[in-house]
């Protein structure tokens, strides 16, 4: 008590109000319960009990209490919405996968002779552990997949395995972390990439592997703590996805994870997003070689509001700055406009961004989505949009989702389109484009590109996850070594006239991907996967490039390692 009296006040309402609070850690991007979380996010027409940010990963503990709560409302037959029977079991798998923070803790869950009474407790996680001030689950992480590509001699393959622990401490400080190993050969269109951008898709460092292979390690993690009811902030390395969409314009998890210091505000009809990261600036070392990379820092804002119950708004902001010009204080200020920020500093080691999106839910069936990225505007030049001035630097997303398509439950239908006109994420300073670990932040096209995407995903029973994918771009890349806009490693100042830069400008490029998994679930979490894609690649005045490959194999507790560019 006498400690308490000599604590500054501003301390001791921090250290009482977070003893109020429980936090948790986040549903990892790419887990099969974000299917679900789009589904009733649609299907109530975002209702209070879901009204989600669009920056994901989601907080776990928040969206379980919710989908328990709705749980209990279907089972009482007060739900203003059907469910089918692939839905509430898809509905009972969250949350036994987030048995933590249910209200029995999982007690219906258990099976009835858990192996040496120590594992498998419940179907969902090899160990956990449950008190009232202390959590703990670990789980194994594995994926075996081999394959073959038409233009690769030897088989593709994937070999990932690891763990993945997560809990909370006395309810207040919640953690995870996920630690894999990993080798690889991939079809041949991503050995290329990786041969171009010195880094593997969606990884960071790696070493070469027998001959044509990869070798890396992809560690994460991050640790919660709930200052109060409204505010939460999180300190981790990961990655972080912002929209609705397949792709993101605004940031995306393409790239390889990061170093981020996020804050939270959950206000009744207002969520806001206040984040620093650290971030790999681009380099060009032997691809194998250990070396110095050199820091540039990003910061965002992003302010989401339901302004209805069908109509969510975001409002975002970005900035990219050159870290050789030291740790800039001025972009920690959670509520400031970033480019009067810029205009104070000076622009030259800086790119901002703004930006918005959009979801509006109805007929309980469908959902518009979209986002709206600017990098640079002019009016003058907007109103002369057909001159096609290279500062007319925007991307835009326009998207729609269709559940229950012709009344067949549990058959989804996603289509969108993404427009990015030339040097959209580049900046004068090719050190501080909109880039980390020399992989693109956005879109993994980069820019100059228009892309259509259609996306059937159908689960017929519990266990069994059908997806087809069809994919077509067309993409303007640079002629004979002029810049045309497409590559976000070159400064826009060596761009060779003012006018006549439209999408697709340049040596012309188009892309049809077809795809098919399937995946049968035999246990919680561990599944069965065959996957069948065709790519068919054409450059102007170049041979075609078709590649057809195939993979298949056992997954465990990890989503699916997809190449969709």
């Amino acid at each position: 008590m006498q400690l308490i009296k000599k604590l500054p006040f501003t301390v001791l309402c921090v250290v009482l109000s977070a003893t109020a609070f429980t936090q948790s850690d986040r549903i990892s991007l790419g887990d099969k319960q974000y299917q679900l979380l789009d589904r009733l996010d649609i299907k109530l027409q975002n209702d209070s009990v879901l009204s989600f940010s669009t920056v994901k990963p989601y907080n776990r503990k928040m969206y379980t209490g919710r989908i328990a709560y709705l749980d209990s409302l279907d089972q009482a037959g007060e739900l203003p919405v059907e469910f089918s029977s692939v839905d509430r079991y898809n509905i009972q798998s969250l949350l036994m996968n987030n048995s933590d923070w249910t209200k029995d803790r999982g007690e219906s869950f258990h099976v009835r002779k858990p192996i040496w009474n120590t594992f498998f407790k419940t179907p969902a996680h090899l160990y956990e552990t449950h008190s009232d001030d202390f959590t703990l689950i670990i789980d194994p992480v594995l994926n075996l997949q081999a394959g073959k590509s038409s233009e690769v001699d030897q088989a593709l393959y994937v070999n990932t395995r690891g763990f993945t622990m997560r809990g909370n401490i006395g309810r207040k400080l919640g953690f995870y972390t996920t630690l894999t190993d990993n080798q690889e050969r991939d079809p041949l269109f991503v050995q290329q990439y990786v041969t171009r951008h010195r880094g593997v898709p969606n990884a960071g460092y790696y070493k070469v592997f027998k001959g044509n292979g990869y070798d890396y390690i992809d560690a994460r993690g991050g640790i919660d703590f709930a200052a109060s009811k409204y505010i939460n902030f999180r300190f981790g390395y990961d990655k972080l996805f912002v929209g609705n969409g397949y792709r993101s314009l605004l940031l995306s998890d393409f790239s390889n994870n990061f170093l981020y210091l996020q804050m939270d505000v959950q206000l009744r009809k207002f969520s806001y997003k206040s984040i620093y990261a650290e971030i790999i600036a681009p380099f060009n070392p032997v691809p194998n070689r250990d070396t110095i990379r050199y820091k540039n820092y990003m910061a965002f804002h992003h302010l989401s509001m339901q302004l209805t119950k069908w109509l969510n708004i975001g409002i975002y902001e970005n900035v990219v700055y050159n870290g050789r010009n030291g740790f800039e204080l001025s972009y920690l200020n959670p509520v400031i406009f970033y480019r009067a920020i810029e205009m104070q500093l000076g622009s030259g080691g800086s790119k901002a961004t703004v930006g918005i999106d959009f979801k509006a839910n109805f007929l309980k069936s469908m959902q518009l989505y979209g986002q709206l990225a600017i990098s640079e505007f002019v009016f003058k030049e907007i109103r002369n949009y057909n001159r096609g001035s290279w500062m007319n630097k925007q991307a835009l997303q326009l998207g729609a989702k269709y559940i229950d398509v012709a009344g067949i439950n549990n058959l989804d239908l996603q289509v969108e389109m993404n427009l990015v006109r030339p040097f959209m994420y580049t900046h004068n300073d090719s050190n501080t484009a909109f880039v980390h670990y020399n992989k693109e932040l956005a879109h993994p096209l980069g820019a100059n590109f228009g892309e259509y995407l259609a996306v059937l995903k159908y689960q017929p029973i519990p266990r069994l996850y059908l997806t087809g994918k069809l994919m077509y771009y067309k993409q303007g890349l640079d002629s004979m070594g002029v810049n045309m806009g497409n590559n976000l490693f070159r400064s826009y100042l060596t761009r060779p006239r003012e006018y006549g830069f439209h999408i697709g400008t340049g040596i012309s490029a188009k892309q049809l991907l077809a795809s098919f998994s399937a995946s049968y679930e035999l246990l919680q979490n561990l599944y069965i996967d065959l996957n069948i894609a065709q790519r068919n690649y054409n450059v102007q005045a170049q041979p075609k490039r078709n590649e057809f490959f195939f993979t298949a194999g056992v997954r465990w507790n990890i989503g699916k390692r997809e190449f969709d560019f």
